[in-house]
């Protein structure tokens, strides 16, 4: 896992403009100490797929939208994945937020590239384990697939048991805030080639949020 300074900017909303040497020590000491505070669990299942409704076989998960039925178009059987980067690093932010707020709003910033990047890694390990090429991984609230369907991943995964994650039912919300689930396709046809990748490099183009402004160009 890494936290790449380019995509942190990105968060906090830099689009190629100057800034000044206290920035730049302030970026290095969130990246030191969102890697020293971060706690990586995950956990991750196999399960195949029903196609009309699109389904998880053998549970009560039917996905919901176009976007993921697109998405999943080439696939018989998927992942779905839970991952965190834990609660330490949320007290570490609301801590500094007191203390020293621009150091605790780049920290928040660089544990949102923890989790993307550790997510990253996962999907990676997952890609070299299979014969088949993966799809990137796509998550509630991507284009048309409804946000809450956070519930079912949250419940099959039994997130709060296994890595410490629970729902908030009312806001659909995870905590710790830092969390992630999503689900990857596993496709009929086979790898494309040693540099093909699983990570999530596509979700800017493919998601309708044109607005989004962290959107990459």
């Amino acid at each position: 896992m890494k936290i790449d300074k380019s995509e942190l900017l990105r968060y906090l909303g830099y689009k190629g403009q100057q800034y000044d040497e206290r920035i730049e020590q302030n970026i290095d000491a969130a990246i030191a100490i969102c890697l020293d505070k971060i706690t990586p669990r995950s956990v991750i299942k196999k399960y195949s797929l029903v196609k009309d409704p699109l389904s998880l076989k053998d549970t009560n998960m039917t996905l919901q939208g176009k976007d993921i039925a697109r998405h999943l178009e080439d696939c018989n059987e998927v992942y779905i994945l839970g991952a965190t980067v834990g609660f330490e690093i949320e007290k570490t932010v609301n801590k500094l937020m007191k203390e020293n707020p621009m150091l605790g709003v780049i920290v928040d910033s660089a544990s949102i590239c923890a989790i993307e990047s550790y997510c990253d890694d996962l999907c990676e390990e997952l890609q070299q384990q299979n014969q088949k090429q993966l799809t990137w991984r796509f998550s509630c609230g991507y284009g048309d697939f409804p946000l809450s369907q956070q519930k079912d991943f949250v419940s099959l995964l039994e997130m709060q048991k296994r890595i410490g994650v629970f729902l908030h039912e009312d806001s659909l919300m995870m905590s710790p805030q830092k969390s992630v689930t999503a689900i990857i396709g596993i496709k009929e046809s086979k790898k494309e080639d040693k540099q093909s990748s699983s990570k999530c490099v596509a979700k800017c183009g493919n998601c309708g949020n044109l607005g989004c402004q962290y959107r990459k160009k």
